[in-house]
């Protein structure tokens, strides 16, 4: 562990900070329950994986293809360590974004050569992004893409400080990885790293690239997962990765050009407030101080950035894997202009801070969604001795919570075809032209409801009081539940 060698700061009390602030999550993290779709859907991909004892991950009983499998297989092993405890499952699963987390930070720390002045402000800058931060409890692919992906550059940064066939492969292996959490975002890094290459005259990044073996290695991790969806289930089993992921949200719908910018400095204006205070100093820290770990980690982190910007519809979350590279070309730059106790001091305060806002959002989320999922599950287990089937959608939540797959139906025919046979129907919209017998409040978007439909024949008086005291006025009993339930009351007499 190398110390800074012309102060000797506290260096005990920020990883005590940092170690306090990790423990802090991981608690927090065991009571959560599933936060949005994205959670509740990643949990039915696992579950079903687990209960079916199958390495092909489905959703709803059908294969799922949207995304590769690496992030599901390897929460299928944290999994089985709580699969008889609902808490402890939901928390097992949560352990691969917490650990991948722990290891990102200690791949920093091997970035900078194990200097430990560097490796703390690095984290402070890092966790003090709002959205990076927040993805630390998160079930969610974008951790553990992050950390194969930090994996893959610590190889090839490896490489041209030393050459071996041996770090080749590393990256290639680690690339692949990082492939089959997320798909192709991180091919964004390649022009990147290509650019470099010509601005530093750096040709060994070109035979790192160009690589023959390493390629086929690539090829052969990522092929078999794809040739075997293809001659499977056909080429439709990945419309949606092909046609949603990749061609609409790359060409069809614009957002602004300037939005993954605007991301960017939202999260880490503090520090870039301070560079720009002696923005003048930059040039000779460019050519005379830069070391190539910075000049990397800026390309890596502009070139995606800039090429991002030009696709149609943009998630800010797509950006995280950019984050830590960021962190670490701010780091080198700050310690450069100032002395090392105010980037310290202001990534002390920033990080404090977004830990607190983060506790307060979950805390009053946690609050609400509780009491959402409470109305929602116990009507409908409530009315489990029936058949449940879905229009347009099935809800994540109802399929973990039922540990079954449920027909879900697109046409209005088969609605009305299916309530005759006595199932009830769970619907994100209203169906015109049928009365629905309850409006539930959806645990995961404030002010969605899900209509249930249901067969005349087989009305009960709706428990109206189970909403009282969580809507808060937000669903009112409707005219036509009185007359479902005068109806109900007439089949009975009569």
């Amino acid at each position: 562990m190398h110390i800074d060698q012309n102060n000797s700061f506290p260096y005990k009390f920020y990883l005590g900070l940092l170690f306090f602030l990790f423990l802090f999550f991981i608690f927090t993290s065991y009571f959560l329950p599933l936060l949005s779709y994205q959670e509740a859907r990643k949990a039915v991909i696992i579950q079903e994986s687990f209960i079916k004892r199958s390495l092909i991950p489905s959703y709803n009983g059908e294969p799922y293809f949207t995304k590769p499998p690496l992030h599901t297989w390897i929460s299928l092993i944290f999994y089985t360590i709580g699969c008889n405890n609902p808490k402890m499952k939901l928390f097992a699963m949560r352990l691969v974004s917490i650990l991948s987390y722990l290891l990102i930070g200690y791949l920093i720390y091997l970035l900078h050569k194990k200097n430990i002045l560097n490796t703390i402000l690095c984290l402070l800058i890092l966790f003090s992004s709002f959205r990076f931060l927040s993805f630390i409890y998160r079930l969610d692919l974008e951790p553990l893409f992050i950390l194969f992906n930090l994996v893959s550059f610590y190889y090839l940064l490896k490489y041209l400080e030393n050459p071996s066939s041996l770090r080749i492969l590393l990256f290639y292996f680690f690339f692949a990885c990082a492939f089959l959490v997320r798909g192709p975002l991180h091919f964004f890094l390649i022009p990147a790293y290509l650019f470099y290459a010509f601005f530093a005259k750096e040709k060994r990044i070109l035979t790192l690239l160009l690589n023959p073996l390493g390629i086929i290695i690539f090829l052969v991790m990522i092929g078999p997962w794809f040739l075997y969806g293809y001659f499977k289930f056909g080429k439709e089993i990945f419309q949606e990765f092909l046609y949603i992921d990749l061609h609409d949200r790359l060409l069809l719908k614009k957002d602004p050009f300037h939005f993954y910018f605007k991301a960017y400095i939202l999260n880490f204006s503090p520090f870039l407030l301070l560079i720009l205070a002696r923005i003048t100093e930059l040039k000779i820290f460019w050519k005379e101080k830069g070391t190539n770990l910075f000049k990397i980690s800026f390309f890596s982190l502009l070139i995606p950035l800039l090429l991002l910007s030009f696709a149609g519809e943009k998630f800010d979350k797509y950006l995280l894997f950019l984050f830590p590279f960021s962190a670490i070309w701010i780091t080198e730059i700050l310690l450069y202009l100032y002395r090392p106790k105010w980037p310290l001091f202001i990534g002390t305060i920033c990080i404090v801070l977004n830990s607190i806002v983060i506790a307060s959002i979950l805390f009053l989320n946690m609050k609400e969604i509780n009491a959402k999922t409470k109305i929602f599950l116990e009507y409908l287990f409530k009315e489990k001795e029936q058949r449940l089937a879905f229009y347009q959608k099935a809800h994540p939540l109802v399929l973990y919570s039922f540990k079954k797959s449920f027909p879900v139906f697109n046409e209005k025919k088969e609605i009305e075809e299916a309530l005759k046979k006595g199932y009830l129907i769970l619907s994100p919209e209203l169906i015109k032209e049928l009365s629905y017998t309850a409006s539930l409040p959806d645990p995961f978007k404030k002010g969605q409801f899900w209509y249930l439909y249901k067969n005349e024949l087989f009305d009960e008086v709706p428990n109206l009081s189970l909403f009282k005291p969580f809507l808060s006025g937000e669903c009112e009993a409707k005219p036509h539940l009185i007359c479902n339930s005068l109806r109900s009351l007439l089949h009975i007499f009569l």
